[in-house]
């Protein structure tokens, strides 16, 4: 599904990935890790065409997302969900609405809006606070919605850069395990992430960056093993 091939990126005179080649087949749950400025973060920016790398290609699909032009981005990432460390809703809106506003900008009916983000609240357990704002939730529901908003549209891929970074660690388990069921229903799940107990908690393919480079990658592993 994924496939990155002999990828560099370079801001200036610093080299944020340095010739990455690298693999991912749908359906899996991939752990990134590594030290902050390890390259998680750009890595996790080429998939979504935030950044075009300085050299290599970057496929997802059979498509060099590189070569997209710009006005096509946003088809890109249609196909997608992307789940952040800061939650990124809208304060003054409910739940559904938040959830919502995605497919809602795509022009999909409303009996079809309205299937999805029920759909959706249910698979991460707040169907009951549909009508809440989230300043009414706390951090691990508001990430809960976070993850309703990226799988409403029913994407492939879902990409968490540091989703439980601002959570205690109960809910982060709780976030966790809502990724797990997501990635059983065929969703190809990449989350990057500095916790360690997650990452051994769960036992996924943990890929190691290092300096721009993998200097690990194993299948069933831990933050160091």
């Amino acid at each position: 599904m994924i496939k990155f091939n002999n990828v560099t990126k370079i801001f200036g005179k610093q080299c944020a990935l340095d010739n990455i080649n690298l693999d991912i087949d749908t359906g899996e749950f991939i752990f990134l890790v590594g030290k902050s400025g390890a390259g998680k973060s750009t890595l996790m920016r080429l998939l979504y065409r935030e950044e075009k790398p300085t050299a290599g290609q970057v496929y997802i699909g059979g498509v060099n997302v590189a070569k997209i032009r710009s006005s096509r981005i946003h088809n890109l990432r249609k196909c997608m969900g992307i789940v952040f460390q800061d939650f990124k809703l809208l304060p003054r809106q409910s739940v559904y609405d938040n959830v919502a506003y995605v497919i809602r900008a795509l022009g999909v009916s409303t009996k079809e809006v309205d299937i999805r983000v029920k759909g959706a609240l249910k698979v991460v357990g707040l169907y009951h606070k549909m009508k809440a704002k989230p300043t009414e939730l706390s951090g691990g529901e508001q990430q809960r919605v976070g993850i309703a908003r990226a799988i409403v549209n029913g994407p492939p891929l879902l990409i968490a850069d540091e989703p439980t970074g601002n959570l205690d660690p109960i809910s982060s388990i709780e976030v966790m395990k809502i990724l797990e069921q997501v990635n059983k229903k065929g969703i190809t799940v990449i989350v990057s992430t500095h916790d360690h107990a997650i990452v051994n908690h769960f036992k996924k393919r943990v890929i190691t960056l290092d300096q721009g480079s993998i200097i690990r990658d194993v299948n069933s592993g831990t933050y160091h093993q």
